[in-house]
């Protein structure tokens, strides 16, 4: 007798231990994919966190020894303010800006609303509109 061929034992013998391998694959595959995204959220959270502080740092770097003053043009005494119990600290800092027909002395707000870091930028360095800002939510 010749046999030139595969029994239906054989046969069922390899398709098992193919499939076999085929779900260790593909657990393996899934989870190198659940660590890709993981990591891949992990690192643009510290990206956002590298950017915040290079500003903060910054903004701090080049604080400006200007005098403050509010809205109604008093002086407020310093040139670094926060207010007891206020989550809030405002000063000037030299930002440069693309026309040098522009004073680079901005004012400069950082608030603490809901947990999150909000930096508010005014376009002159003691503005009349109390909405006259950019913001920016940092953290």
């Amino acid at each position: 007798m010749n046999n030139k061929g595969f029994t239906i034992i054989e046969v069922l013998v390899s398709l098992v231990i193919l499939s076999m391998i085929a779900i260790v694959s593909s657990n393996i595959l899934k989870s190198s994919l659940e660590t890709e995204q993981e990591t891949s959220l992990q690192l643009e959270s510290i990206k956002e966190l590298n950017l915040a502080s290079t500003i903060i740092r910054r903004d701090f770097r080049q604080i400006a020894n200007v005098s403050l003053k509010d809205y109604y043009g008093n002086n407020l005494y310093g040139t670094l303010i926060s207010q007891v119990n206020s989550k809030s600290v405002i000063f000037n800092s030299n930002i440069k800006s693309i026309s040098n027909e522009v004073s680079p002395i901005k004012r400069i707000n950082y608030e603490l609303i809901d947990n999150k870091l909000i930096r508010k930028q005014f376009f002159s360095s003691n503005p009349y509109g109390q909405d006259d800002f950019t913001q920016m939510e940092l953290i």
